[in-house]
């Protein structure tokens, strides 16, 4: 699911889009602005009940703007996961950030902050950030339904700083202030992982399991020098309050609400004003969002949606299926990942594909949101119990022959969790002793000393760690010790 390359916010995105484009005399452009202000004041009204001291995106998006550009271009070979001391260029690396400590003060003044508060819209916000992108956009190209958000592009650049500041440091000794530094971050992302649309919540929980792993990468890589106190002090007293709100399932992470205001704006303005499909209307906007990855079919894709604007239930028999349709997700987010009721039939499923096919494309993608949990709930778990590994061995100087010996006084004994275990049991432990185990990972084959610990995936089997893959449906997730870093050849 999460390899759609279509979330579920450009697909409402594209469709309301589509709506307010169209010439129709029973949707006019007042209609259209009306209907765009009634969303953004939707979209906006839970950040609204949280006073400023609240908030961090303004703090956080005023230190970007004084940031220095960074040697090099954010992306895939210069950011949050590819920053490391062996890395070419690493000296220039560790003095721009060492010149942009300010970003850091004000990620510790923002940590505890109960949201990230970005506003959808651009009314009322700063002109300094609307010109540089630091807002999520309602009304891309003058038409309030396309949605889009540039300010995780400024988010990714306060990534690779953090990064590039906790490496610096680490370097330097500075072992409280690195870690200081990533808990802040980390809780910061995850004030982002509350943010209301898909696209923007995908992202930041992305971000968190990745910033996760870079602080395996260090507590491995620095265990020795770190020390037995602080390893265990960010194990059991750290890490595992992230958000004090949260345990080892994260299960308050909120599911997306915007998007379902969004598709129900969807559907307010394809129908008319008796509540039943607009068939020209209906017919167009479906057509050329079905069509869109493939102009070709666009004539089939027309006569299917005008058959089907024909007998497609009305406007408040679809918002209704539409919300029993959240309903159900979120009566599922808040179960075990194999409670009973996980099993049976979605009320997405259930949903007839030609009575509500409006619903059934506006609403699919979410699903995705619940394999990206369990990735996360992994990440955490992960590093709660490799920090407390790496505690017991730098006070033992050698690891447990049994993770249990590690429970309470390294770390607490439930966030040794595997969210693919159906029986909710433990991460699987192996004490290798002298042996090295190999395993063939994105990094090519690594050869892991001294202990391994990983986690099922997709098919509830521990498959001996022989492959690894981050949430897969096959193999296993293999956290500790990070693989990144023995690649690297660090750990060494």
């Amino acid at each position: 699911m999460l390899s759609d390359s279509t979330s579920a916010t450009r697909l409402l995105s594209a469709l309301l889009a589509t709506v307010l484009l169209t010439a129709s005399p029973a949707f006019t452009a007042s209609d259209a602005s009306a209907q765009s202000a009634d969303l953004l004041k939707q979209l906006n009204a839970p950040s609204l009940r949280i006073n400023d001291a609240g908030k961090s995106a303004t703090r956080l998006f005023t230190a970007y703007l004084d940031l220095t550009k960074p040697p090099s271009a954010i992306g895939p070979e210069f950011g949050l996961t590819t920053i490391y001391p062996g890395m070419e260029g690493f000296a220039a690396v560790s003095a721009w950030a060492a010149a942009n400590s300010n970003m850091g003060k004000v990620l510790l003044a923002v940590e505890n902050c109960q949201v990230l508060g970005v506003p959808y819209g651009t009314l009322g916000v700063d002109a300094k950030f609307v010109e540089r992108g630091l807002v999520a956009e309602i009304g891309v190209d003058n038409d309030p339904a396309k949605v889009r958000f540039p300010y995780l592009d400024a988010i990714a650049t306060i990534n690779a700083y953090v990064a590039a500041d906790m490496y610096r440091m680490c370097e330097a000794g500075q072992f409280d202030e690195a870690f200081k530094l990533g808990l802040a971050h980390l809780r910061v992302l995850r004030q982002g992982c509350d943010a209301s649309m898909f696209d923007e919540k995908v992202a930041f929980m992305h971000m968190v399991a990745d910033a996760l792993s870079v602080h395996r990468d260090m507590l491995y890589v620095y265990r020795a020098k770190m020390g037995t106190e602080l390893l265990r002090t960010l194990a059991t007293k750290q890490y595992p309050f992230l958000r004090p709100s949260d345990n080892e399932r994260l299960k308050r992470i909120e599911m997306p609400e915007g998007d379902r205001l969004v598709a129900e704006s969807v559907l307010a303005s394809v129908f008319a004003e008796d509540g039943q499909p607009d068939n020209a209307r209906f017919a167009e906007v479906f057509a050329d969002l079905q069509s869109d990855a493939a102009p070709l079919t666009a004539f089939g894709a027309t006569k299917r949606w005008q058959m089907i604007a024909g007998v497609h239930g009305s406007l408040d028999a679809s918002t209704k299926k539409l919300n029993d349709v959240y309903d159900d997700w979120w009566r599922r987010w808040r179960m075990r990942p194999f409670d009973p009721m996980m099993s049976l039939p979605t009320e997405l499923s259930r949903t007839n594909p030609v009575k509500y096919a409006a619903v059934v494309l506006a609403a699919r993608d979410i699903d995705a949101l619940f394999e990206l949990r369990r990735v996360l709930v992994v990440e955490l778990g992960a590093t709660v119990c490799g920090c407390g590994l790496a505690a017991y061995w730098t006070q033992f100087d050698l690891w447990p022959n049994d993770i249990e010996k590690a429970y309470a006084q390294f770390f607490p004994k439930r966030f040794d969790f595997d969210p693919y275990d159906r029986e909710y049991g433990r991460f699987r432990y192996e004490d290798l002793g002298t042996r090295e185990r190999g395993v063939e990972s994105e990094y090519g084959r690594v050869m892991v000393p001294g202990c391994i610990l990983y986690a099922r995936n997709g098919d509830g089997e521990f498959n001996a760690a022989a492959r690894h893959a981050v949430g897969g449906k096959t193999d296993d997730f293999v956290v500790w010790p990070p693989l990144r870093a023995l690649s690297r050849g660090q750990a060494k």
